[in-house]
């Protein structure tokens, strides 16, 4: 049985951060993917603002994951050479919280380009920054999401191989949903270079719902990465989007999403997300 830890991004609780440690703390989740902290990027924190981070982190017993980091979320047109040094500053913080693993993105296209000439541009960005990362001993995750180069499984495929596994991968399924492409073949596609999962889930339609009432295969997924791991600690990261929250329209553009279910209040979307994923890995300990 592999050991399932979940993590979660708590800015989806509350812009707050005091806020997001008291309510993973009831949740019962030990881990913490940062992103938003008192309502703006932890990649605009300064360094006192980081230390008092990494101090509340403590006192609460809680870990860090990885850093939720926007890096790769911009547009092949924008200026490259400025976000390396978000970069830099980002992999400044990963040093002061002793987090080594930074989430990122593969570029939005911008102006027209062939096919051809997306990806030529996406791989030489790419390959700058794992050259950049590695200098510091820290790791560059991979997330698929809509628009960017990597929205696929094939896509994402294709960066995995051409990095020969340097670059890592988050899984995150319920955005290939989102996308309105398959998920099914994702996992067994990309098993090879998958470290850990986010969790989200989508319908037939790109309608966001709670983790396994959609098309996102998150019940199957985990199956597959409980036979593949025996023993070995896995993490998945609560970020089911079941509510608009604050920073949300610096993710994604407001317009595609759409929710089915409503919830009273962003901490119960979130226990209602986290409490049927437990339900799905307490299946794999029965079975």
């Amino acid at each position: 049985m592999a050991n399932f830890i979940l993590s979660s991004f708590a800015d989806e609780i509350s812009s707050n951060f005091d806020e997001q440690l008291i309510a993973v703390k009831k949740l019962e989740i030990p881990l913490i993917e940062l992103r938003g902290v008192d309502g703006k990027s932890f990649a605009a924190l300064s360094d006192d603002e980081v230390m008092t981070v990494k101090a509340k982190l403590e006192k609460a017993s809680i870990g860090l994951s990885a850093l939720g980091s926007p890096i790769g979320k911009i547009t092949l047109d924008d200026d490259f050479d400025t976000h390396l040094q978000l970069l830099d500053r980002i992999m400044d913080i990963g040093d002061m919280l002793n987090c080594k693993r930074i989430r990122m993105f593969s570029f939005y296209c911008g102006s027209p380009k062939s096919e051809a000439e997306f990806k030529k541009q996406v791989i030489i960005r790419i390959r700058t920054m794992l050259d950049k990362v590695k200098t510091r001993g820290l790791t560059l995750y991979h997330e698929n999401e809509k628009d960017i180069f990597g929205y696929s499984p094939e896509r994402v495929l294709e960066l995995a191989r051409e990095f020969g596994g340097e670059l890592r991968i988050v899984l995150d399924n319920g955005n290939f949903s989102f996308c309105g492409v398959n998920a099914a073949p994702a996992y067994g596609m990309l098993r090879n270079y998958i470290d850990y999962m986010h969790i989200k889930d989508a319908d037939e339609d790109g309608i966001i719902v709670p983790p396994g009432k959609g098309v996102a295969c998150i019940k199957e997924v985990l199956q597959n990465i409980n036979i593949d791991n025996p023993g070995k600690d896995i993490i998945i990261t609560m970020e089911p989007h079941l509510m608009m929250f604050t920073g949300l329209e610096g993710l994604s553009k407001l317009d595609d999403i759409k929710h089915k279910y409503i919830f009273e209040t962003p901490f119960e979307a979130f226990r209602v997300a986290t409490e049927a994923v437990r339900d799905m890995i307490a299946d794999l300990k029965i079975k």
